[in-house]
């Protein structure tokens, strides 16, 4: 989002015309006052996409009575979230559906109020690296097994992110090739043996 001007008696009053014109709440607002003298404020403000992000993080644990911090950072055109708290076990839990389920309404979210923005990556305490890896072996060991056997090897069904590490792990092998089958959210990565 670009930047815009605004000007008002008071650095409140020049935030609130942000604020309105924006469609958010100061706390979503990044802003720099341009000039203050002692009747005049200008300030150049736009919607920050970490602080909107932030919010709605905040706004979901507190709904959900969950104990979760979240340290967001902004690196690589990407919104990074690290979450920890006595609650992210239940983030985590069945292959981080539910992380991968926030990931996504977090991007969802970001859409809506901002239309172009960073994406939007979150993890807590390293386990989308660990997935990462537990699903490489996995994607490896069944995709000797359809060569092996000669015959497709279909997955339990996943969340785009997990089937997108299947995907990635076997992007290299020569002897398959992946795709994924099925409607909705869940969707199952079929490992079929390419023909010679």
């Amino acid at each position: 989002m670009t930047e815009r001007r605004y000007e008002a008696p008071t650095l409140t009053a020049a935030l609130d015309a942000a604020a309105g014109e924006l469609g958010c709440g100061h706390e979503e607002l990044a802003y720099q006052v341009l000039e203050e003298t002692g009747d005049r404020v200008v300030v150049e403000a736009t919607v920050d996409p970490q602080a909107v992000l932030g919010l709605f993080l905040r706004r979901v644990f507190t709904a959900g009575g969950m104990e979760i911090a979240t340290e967001l950072t902004s690196e690589n055109d990407a919104l990074h979230g690290e979450l920890a708290g006595a609650d992210t076990g239940l983030l985590t839990r069945c292959g981080g559906e539910a992380l991968d389920a926030l990931q996504y309404l977090s991007n969802r979210v970001l859409d809506a109020r901002l239309g172009e923005h960073p994406a939007v990556r979150l993890d807590s305490a390293g386990f989308k690296a660990a997935r990462r890896e537990r699903l490489a072996r996995l994607a490896r060991r069944e995709a000797d097994r359809a060569v092996a056997t000669r015959r497709p090897v279909r997955l339990e069904p996943m969340t785009p992110a997990a089937r997108r590490e299947v995907h990635v792990a076997l992007a290299d092998d020569d002897r398959v090739e992946t795709d994924s089958d099925g409607t909705g959210f869940f969707k199952r990565v079929v490992i079929r043996p390419r023909r010679w």
